[in-house]
């Protein structure tokens, strides 16, 4: 049975459009959509776009959307379409065409699963549309990978060879042609051979392989009306056939001729049916992610001491920093066997009076710290080193480092298989772009994926730059990201619902690890046999039994064990040991944030608390705040601040013995 907010399927989404207005003077316009998802809060946000399509008023895109189906529920979209005149502005700079909206149901309940909607600007006409076509993705096991070329095509230009380019079309069941793939157009030949690329059994196929392909080739204008050069039909069977090699690509107006023989031939130069690993394949095999952090110590933040700054220390609610770090952190640190992560600041002064982009946050010679707590921990005892807020905001130090750490990674990952995410939170615009823009390209051929939390109300359009989704892929000089490794998202977005918050931060993390995988042939190792999972399951019980917790005892995600024995780290030291890190969570808790009395589930409200954070002795609401203490993170002796500080002691995470 099918749980509540659980997708029936995933969709795919395809989408064309139809006599866009002309917003370019010399040329005609460059269109992309921009999708955009309601929440449940009723704000948009986006989930994907296009690629760009230059000089076209009928484009039809060949870069899809999948999402989530959720039959129960009503999945509003809209489709912003913009000619794009500057592709590193910012989307308010570009001209607006037009948008739409309908609903998921509405496409996929459309007659062929598809809905034509009329764009509304004030550019557009009664006949300014969008269609938008949703098929049910199938189960992807596998790509297919086209190595194609082709000879003696049509000459199409007067004064030249012609530039040509490849779409391939799978023929629906009414009949009609959706595009699957379109080709980079190749200057000034008539003997093209195309770069190497996947087009998923899905998609080529729509879950028949047997389905009717059309090839179609086409001469590029700069004027943005392609020529004509030929077609032919087959489907993935006969591809797939080695006798089949040559394909002669016919114009039917041509063929009236009678010396007309083709207008080219299309040649197989190879097709493999490309196994797809899945990411939780590579998790399966013991592949690690990493996390690394950098936090923003520019004077933009506003002094700590006070209320309105980003970095304030508020005893009864974590600000936006410790937010983000929880929201990400908790969930990475699942991938990570040992726990540690480095924390590094930038655009602090140092005691010292230097003034540095990458300094270690724990103020010592190591910058790791274990888990969140650690994390959490280190960034509040910051403010007492003596690290000054300064500034600018520069990006560059912080990603080289995380670069070098990525290189020995990436020197030895067929056998490691690990990978880095650089967590940045920052509360401003970057202010050595360039740099940034250098750092990041170089680092795309690394295991290393970039994710910048934006705290605050700043601007942070420019931030977009960064984020090289859909086909414009970063560039520093001359030169191009290998994939794109930066996902950006501001957090006001999400300040109030930090799961979704950590969904949209580490969402594109996945395909960017496999880009990385499969980028360099780096195939999952084999999971664990039985023996091996039986050894480990045996390894972890004498581990459980050696620091004297009982086997089968609950413990919570960081080890804190229920029998009272001390925890050095986590969530809540138990009987009463000192908790040098955690939320200072007294008397045995095994799981949540500080449950003492042996609080089984949940926030650890035992006692009968039906409410808060693992609020004892009758507390109804707080953070774990034992001994009647009704606020605080789990403050127990009475103490009515700071996040579990026993024994009086009135500030800091934890802080045990005064």
């Amino acid at each position: 049975k099918k749980q509540m907010n659980t997708p029936v399927s995933k969709v795919e989404l395809y989408f064309k459009c139809n006599n866009l207005p002309n917003l370019d003077n010399l040329t005609l316009s460059d269109p992309q959509i921009y999708v955009y998802l309601q929440t449940n809060t009723g704000q948009f946000n986006k989930i994907g776009q296009t690629e760009l399509i230059k000089d076209n008023l009928n484009p039809v895109f060949h870069n899809t959307i999948v999402m989530d189906y959720y039959f129960e529920t009503i999945q509003n979209l809209r489709f912003d379409v913009y000619d794009i005149d500057d592709i590193h502005g910012r989307l308010d700079d570009q001209d607006f065409i037009g948008s739409a909206s309908c609903s998921l149901g509405d496409i996929i309940g459309g007659r062929g699963a598809q809905n034509c909607l009329n764009l509304a600007g004030k550019h557009s006409k009664s006949n300014t549309t969008i269609t938008i076509h949703g098929e049910e993705v199938g189960d992807l096991t596998s790509n297919i990978l086209f190595s194609l070329s082709a000879t003696h095509l049509d000459k199409k230009d007067f004064f030249g060879k012609s530039d040509p380019y490849l779409e391939i079309y799978r023929e629906k069941n009414d009949g009609t042609w959706l595009m699957v793939h379109r080709t980079e157009y190749i200057l000034k030949t008539f003997d093209p051979t195309w770069r190497d690329f996947e087009i998923s059994m899905q998609k080529l196929t729509g879950g028949d392989p047997d389905v009717r392909l059309r090839f179609s080739i086409f001469d590029w204008n700069k004027s943005g009306k392609p020529d004509f050069i030929g077609e032919f039909f087959t489907s993935l069977p006969e591809l797939r056939d080695h006798n089949n090699v040559d394909f002669e690509v016919i114009n039917p107006k041509k063929k009236k001729k009678k010396k007309y023989r083709n207008s080219g031939v299309l040649h197989k130069r190879r097709l493999d049916v490309v196994k797809i690993h899945s990411f939780l394949d590579y998790i399966a095999g013991g592949t690690e992610i990493s996390l690394m952090v950098a936090i923003d110590y520019t004077a933009s933040n506003g002094n700590p001491a006070y209320t309105n700054s980003l970095h304030y220390l508020n005893p009864y609610e974590p600000n936006e920093y410790q937010k983000a770090i929880e929201a990400v952190g908790n969930i990475l640190l699942s991938y990570d066997s040992d726990g540690m992560v480095p924390v590094y600041g930038f655009g602090g002064k140092l005691p010292n009076g230097r003034v540095s982009h990458c300094f270690h946050v724990n103020n010592s010679n190591d910058p790791e710290v274990h888990g969140v707590n650690g994390i959490l921990q280190a960034y509040a005892n910051s403010f007492t080193s003596g690290v000054t807020l300064y500034g600018p905001t520069n990006f560059a130090d912080i990603i080289g480092s995380a670069s070098a750490y990525a290189e020995q990674l990436h020197t030895t990952n067929q056998d490691l298989q690990s990978y880095l995410i650089l967590l940045i939170i920052t509360d401003g615009e970057i202010t050595d772009m360039d740099a940034t823009c250098e750092k990041i390209v170089a680092a795309s051929h690394l295991p290393l994926s970039i994710v910048i939390v934006g705290v605050g109300s700043a601007d942070f359009s420019r931030m977009e730059v960064l984020d090289g989704d859909g086909d414009q892929r970063l560039q520093w000089g001359r030169k191009y990201a290998e994939r794109d490794i930066v996902q950006f998202v501001p957090f006001r977005d999400f300040a109030n619902d930090p799961t979704r918050l950590a969904a949209e931060t580490l969402a594109e993390i996945p395909q960017q690890f496999l880009d990385y995988m499969r980028g360099h042939n780096i195939v999952p190792r084999p999971p664990p046999s039985q023996e091996e999972l039986l050894a480990f399951e045996r390894q972890q019980m004498e581990a459980l039994e050696h620091a004297g917790i009982p086997a089968g005892a609950p413990q919570n995600a960081y080890g804190a064990p229920a029998g009272g024995a001390p925890a050095p780290q986590g969530y809540g030291a138990p009987g009463g040991a000192p908790a040098p890190q955690g939320y200072g969570a007294p008397g045995g808790a095994p799981q949540g944030y500080g449950a003492p009395g042996g609080a089984p589930q949940g926030y650890g409200a035992p006692g009968g608390a039906p409410q808060g954070y693992g609020a004892p002795g009758g507390a109804p609401q707080g953070y774990g705040a034992p001994g009647g203490a009704p606020q605080g993170y789990g403050a127990p002796g009475g103490a009515p601040q700071g996040y579990g500080a026993p024994g009086g002691a009135p500030q800091g995470y934890g802080a045990p013995g005064g």
